[in-house]
């Protein structure tokens, strides 16, 4: 199974309508940052993009568990 989340953060989309939301936003996001001289990373960016500069990527179960690995609280 794959889920929806930041590659920075760590943030992970759940709802069913947020994941809907974001494939439905994904070439506007594309275009956005084309324009500003960039390639996008992921599909839409994080819910707290202004603090962690983050995307929202898809990424399979395996390589699921080593992010929360790397973003778990100490």
């Amino acid at each position: 199974m794959e889920k929806l989340i930041c590659n920075r953060c760590g943030y992970e989309l759940t709802d069913k309508d947020d994941i809907d939301l974001a494939f439905e936003g994904k070439e506007a996001w594309a275009a956005a940052c084309r324009a500003r001289g960039v390639e996008p990373r992921g599909i839409l960016p994080c819910k707290h993009y202004i603090r962690c500069g983050g995307e929202i990527v898809l990424i399979s179960s395996q390589r699921r568990r080593l992010v929360k690995f790397l973003f778990k609280k100490r």
